[in-house]
């Protein structure tokens, strides 16, 4: 009966400064089959490398997998390696799928890389926190943000907290204009 089983997936993306030019990233992923009669671990994965800072080029990357399903998935591995100098931004999600997309790699590693992604937004986030501490400067009149699309201007218009139009941006824009 389906309803005793369960699957878990634990995903996370950590991003640890190295220096001002270099960040060290780990990203793991975990599948968990829960019965009945007790847990079976499906997936262990681990992404590991580097990228530079302003540009988000990967200078390193280490896959590896302390359990996989089935035997061929080790196969899943080197291809890997084909990530390292890529760059995050415009063109990368593409970029990813046409190298370790489908048959090319794995879909659970392929969802790591794809993550890698959102190391765009955490570090900006570690620059704007290094030049104005948040909880010390706010976050809702402007500020924190102004800092922000110092860093990176396409902040703006991002996503739907970070619209044009909002008086948090307006704020941010007239901050930047004055200084």
């Amino acid at each position: 009966m389906l309803s005793n089983f369960l699957v878990d997936r634990e995903q996370k993306l950590r991003i640890e400064p190295v220096s001002d030019t270099l960040v060290r990233f780990v990203s793991t992923l975990t599948d968990t089959f829960r019965t009945p009669l007790g847990d079976d671990l499906i997936h262990a994965l681990r992404l590991e490398g580097t990228l530079s800072l302003p540009d988000l080029v990967i200078r390193s990357i280490s896959a590896a997998s302390s359990e996989q399903p089935f035997v061929g998935c080790a196969e899943s591995v080197p291809p890997m390696q084909q990530l390292e100098g890529l760059q995050i931004g415009p063109g990368y999600r593409n970029r990813v799928i046409e190298l370790i997309g489908g048959t090319r790699g794995c879909s659970h590693f392929l969802t790591m890389a794809l993550d890698l992604g959102a190391s765009h937004t955490l570090t900006t986030y570690l620059q704007m926190e290094s030049r104005a501490p948040r909880r010390e400067v706010g976050v809702t009149d402007g500020r924190w943000i102004a800092v922000g699309l110092d860093i990176e201007p396409r902040l703006e218009n991002a996503c739907i907290g970070l619209r044009e139009e909002t008086p948090m941006m307006r704020a941010a824009r007239s901050i930047r204009d004055t200084s």
